[in-house]
């Protein structure tokens, strides 16, 4: 031992020149984080080797950070740098999807303070028929409705390898086939107008579309104001006596492929209709 026992460091000392409380040290040296150099067998209580600090520092550093008691426990010595990289890289993308989290909630707020400010505004909906479509489709589970995008990227590398040709005045359509909202693990599909047919490939298929007669609603902006527009339907298909008919589908005018500014996008939000049941 570099340090004979009577230049140990009690708890208490450790503690201050750490910056970890002792009861914080204890939970750390029950759980196999930071062990003391050596217990009292007589009295129990804990001393630490100065070169602890050190170690104790990163400690802190990794706690401060998020990084739980299991994952501290992990890492301990504190030498290995490839695995502490691994889980400070792990806390970094948990921690930038907590501020994304925080900063849509942000949004969410002072998009409420401002409907609550300005006069409410309804969306102008119409009923028409959208005719028959040939499609390229990628249709999955996906984490979140957020992911959509996950489904997009598919569709455009599965068209590649196909040949098929895009149509000049092709619909970029989102389809949502869960019979209910769902938090996580949604049902969608991603659709693009094609010339003509084509061999599935890579988990792009050629699909037939049917004529639907729907209800559509304008969204002018962000999809964060997509709430408003379902409300607006509903309103609508009652006073028509029209009830939901198939699963709502998004058209996408101009989306973030065309243009990058969330105000600039529009999108068509559209509900099959059929006559409500007497």
């Amino acid at each position: 031992m570099d340090v004979p026992r009577d230049r140990l460091l009690t708890i208490g000392e450790f503690s201050r020149l750490s910056m970890l409380s002792i009861r914080m040290l204890r939970h750390y040296d029950e759980h196999g984080v930071l062990a003391p150099t050596w217990v009292d067998p007589h009295s129990g209580y804990r001393h630490y080797h100065p070169d602890l600090l050190r170690t104790a520092g990163r400690v802190r550093a990794l706690r401060d950070a998020g990084v739980g008691v299991h994952d501290l426990a992990a890492c301990a010595p504190f030498v290995d740098a490839a695995r502490l990289r691994a889980v400070l890289l792990e806390r970094r993308q948990a921690a930038a999807a907590e501020v994304a989290a925080a900063s849509s909630r942000l949004r969410d707020i002072d998009r409420f303070i401002d409907e609550l400010e300005s006069p409410a505004m309804s969306t102008p909906i119409t009923r028409t028929v959208i005719p028959a479509r040939q499609v390229a489709s990628v249709r999955d589970v996906v984490p979140t409705y957020a992911d959509e995008g996950l489904l997009w990227q598919r569709l455009g590398a599965g068209l590649a390898a196909s040949g098929a040709q895009v149509s000049p005045d092709a619909l970029s359509v989102a389809v949502f086939h869960d019979e209910e909202y769902a938090e996580r693990d949604v049902d969608v599909e991603v659709q693009l107008d094609v010339l003509a047919p084509f061999t599935d490939v890579d988990g792009v298929r050629f699909v037939q579309v049917p004529a639907v007669d729907a209800a559509v609603g304008e969204l002018r902006g962000s999809y964060e104001g997509v709430g408003a527009v379902m409300a607006d339907l509903g309103d609508w298909m009652a006073e028509q006596g029209l009830r939901p008919a198939g699963p709502m589908f998004n058209i996408y005018v101009v989306g973030p492929q065309t243009d990058p500014d969330p105000a600039a996008w529009v999108t068509q939000v559209c509900l099959p209709v059929a006559p409500a049941q007497g």
